[in-house]
């Protein structure tokens, strides 16, 4: 039999595979994770408001080994952000607080900022509050080994002193917001995250295994363990007893119950599903993709509205369709191993695929004449990372950190960086102007790539302290090789960018950049760590 083109164009899947029943379908989607050998998945699948499938693939616990089952509890990690999102939506609904009220109404220990950050920025990831996860990373800690609770994050974040940014005028994901917010439920309410969310939200949905894990040496029946694979598995368990950013525990059948919150506002009414997904607006006028806890997108041309998580021996997704209430959750117990977002986004093809547009053709590739005379290593301040534009066997490519991307033909003058939706433009000026897909700019410049020689390398020995994270770094010379050294961590070697610009070549992702004087000495350094931009640390006297 023949089928039209724009049919078999249509179909996601091949005929064959379309032919099995949609479990058959399913278990060879989540076929590698299946086993008694190894960790891995489970799955629930919502169809226009009614549960169609929950399942669970691979082992909860090695060690007993104990099957994962639709009823198994998972850490979501950052999946649990829109449970605090419509927390404190609940609040506000209540009168007790507004989204736009001055956080320091509520936690007055933060310092005075050029400009007020308010409850809404901190939702949307747009206040410039730094990370802290990254900040505890600088000075030291070991996620994952040393135990992090909601005290330690209240020590070290009020110390802070300088922003990543102007709230409002940028956005860069920041847990710090979310771990503040729950601080907030605390101190309007009188009650925990978790038990304000228990009697507000899980028990309303009937969530009835779904809890804000605020004790991390609480013992809860039936929760799965966390791996990693390294040659072997391992067990790896996030070490946390701080909620608000992370530690919601729960299940695929619970979180298809959430599914239906997210179609009907069952909790709230509609208003809270609206307050919930407001997207995040610059001070520039700019409307970015996140929202409260929770983003927008697409997938196959239909509107989302999703999430994913990850700590160490999790990853999860939670994939959301408002237009036909219908959804996925892929909750996993392993870190560094699974896709859950693709797993994701293959079980809706198996069980929504009436619901879902065409797979979207890749657009053209650039040529490389389109980028003749603007080949070269670039740099954007901002983002504290550079890219190279470059060709590739005739085509345009951009090389950002380990991964080559090839550029594709887009609307207007921008470039999409591979299938998008982020975007590259050659501007007059002669720079780059980068959009990520979350919808925030910022801009690449040209810079020549330096070799330093052992002098200038010398010249940047010495003792670097910060004492808003108080915390000691040295940088000592190995010959032409500048060296990284601070507590807990082996040295790591540092890589030159160009003139007085550093990256640390053992994944930590390290930005060090030399400060100097009118007369070029060098005063200080500053670390970037991704989610932790420009921090400056203060050359200390020779001892």
């Amino acid at each position: 039999m023949r089928l039209p083109l724009a049919l078999l164009i249509a179909l996601p899947l091949p005929l064959a595979a379309q032919a099995r029943s949609p479990q058959a379908r399913l278990d060879s989607v989540f076929a590698t994770q299946e086993g008694t050998d190894r960790p891995g998945c489970a799955v629930s699948v919502v169809n226009r408001g009614r549960v169609v499938v929950a399942k669970g693939y691979g082992m909860a616990d090695m060690s007993q080994q104990l099957a994962i089952t639709p009823r198994s509890i998972f850490h979501v990690a950052s999946v649990s952000k829109q449970f605090t999102g419509m927390s404190v939506v609940l609040l506000a609904q209540a009168g007790r607080l507004s989204l736009d009220d001055d956080v320091r109404k509520y936690i007055p220990e933060l310092p005075t900022y050029d400009r007020v950050i308010t409850i809404r920025q901190m939702l949307n990831h747009i206040s410039g509050l730094r990370d802290q996860w990254n900040l505890l990373i600088t000075a030291g800690w070991r996620l994952g080994d040393d135990l992090v609770s909601e005290q330690d994050v209240m020590d070290i974040v009020p110390r802070q002193q300088g922003l990543n940014f102007s709230p409002g005028s940028d956005w860069l994901y920041s847990n710090t917001g979310f771990t503040l917010a729950a601080v907030i439920v605390k101190r309007v309410t009188g009650q925990s995250l978790r038990v304000f969310a228990d009697s507000a939200l899980f028990k309303p949905l009937g969530m009835r295994d779904t809890h804000f894990h605020d004790d991390n040496h609480m013992i809860v029946p039936g929760r799965t363990r966390g791996y990693t694979r390294d040659g072997e598995w391992k067990e790896t368990v996030p070490n946390y007893s701080t909620v608000g950013a992370t530690s919601l525990f729960t299940t695929v059948e619970d979180l298809a119950r959430w599914q239906g919150q997210l179609a009907n506002g069952t909790v709230g009414g509609r208003a809270a599903i609206e307050a919930l997904t407001t997207r995040a607006v610059l001070r520039s006028g700019e409307s970015l993709q996140y929202a409260l806890g929770i983003a927008h997108g697409t997938y196959r041309g239909t509107p989302t509205l999703s999430h994913s998580g990850g700590d160490p021996g999790y990853n999860s997704y939670l994939l959301h369709f408002p237009q036909t209430q219908s959804g996925v959750a892929v909750l996993c117990n392993t870190s560094g191993v699974t896709n859950p977002t693709r797993l994701a986004e293959q079980a809706a093809d198996v069980y929504l695929n009436d619901q879902l547009g065409p797979m979207p053709a890749l657009a053209a590739g650039v040529p490389a004449s389109a980028i003749a005379g603007a080949e070269g290593l670039y740099w954007s301040d901002s983002l504290e990372t550079s890219g190279t534009l470059a060709s590739d066997s005739g085509n345009a490519v951009w090389r950002a950190g380990p991964g080559t991307t090839r550029l594709r033909m887009g609307n207007g003058a921008s470039w999409l960086l591979g299938a998008g939706p982020a975007t590259l433009r050659r501007n007059a000026d002669g720079t780059l102007g980068y959009r990520s897909g979350n919808g925030e700019p910022a801009t690449y410049r040209r810079v020549s790539a330096h070799t330093p020689s052992a002098a200038e390398v010398a010249a940047l020995q010495g003792r670097y302290n910060n004492a808003e994270i108080e915390t000691t770094m040295e940088l000592r010379a190995r010959g032409d090789t500048l060296m990284l050294h601070r507590r807990k961590f082996p040295a790591v070697r540092l890589q030159s960018v160009f003139k007085d610009t550093w990256t640390a070549t053992d994944g930590i992702g390290f930005v060090v950049r030399a400060q100097r004087d009118a007369r070029g000495g060098v005063t200080g350094i500053t670390i970037g760590s991704g989610r932790v931009r420009h921090m400056l640390f203060s050359r200390l006297p020779a001892r």
